[in-house]
């Protein structure tokens, strides 16, 4: 049985823009509460946000 590989993506965020993120998705998350809707999924998106590697890279312009 073959498995079919799911495409991985990366995105460059600067600190801001990383931190905008974190806040909209906890802003999603408390929505998701008060209207009872799936919080796992988005539980799970905002530790892999939060637990994010970061990397120095160099930027040409």
């Amino acid at each position: 049985m073959k498995f079919i590989t799911q495409p991985k993506w990366h995105i460059v965020l600067d600190y801001f823009e990383w931190r905008a993120l974190v806040k909209d998705v906890n802003e999603y998350l408390k929505q998701a509460v008060d209207e009872d809707g799936c919080v796992e999924v988005v539980n799970e998106l905002l530790l892999k946000i939060i637990d994010a590697s970061t990397k120095k890279i160099k930027v040409m312009a």
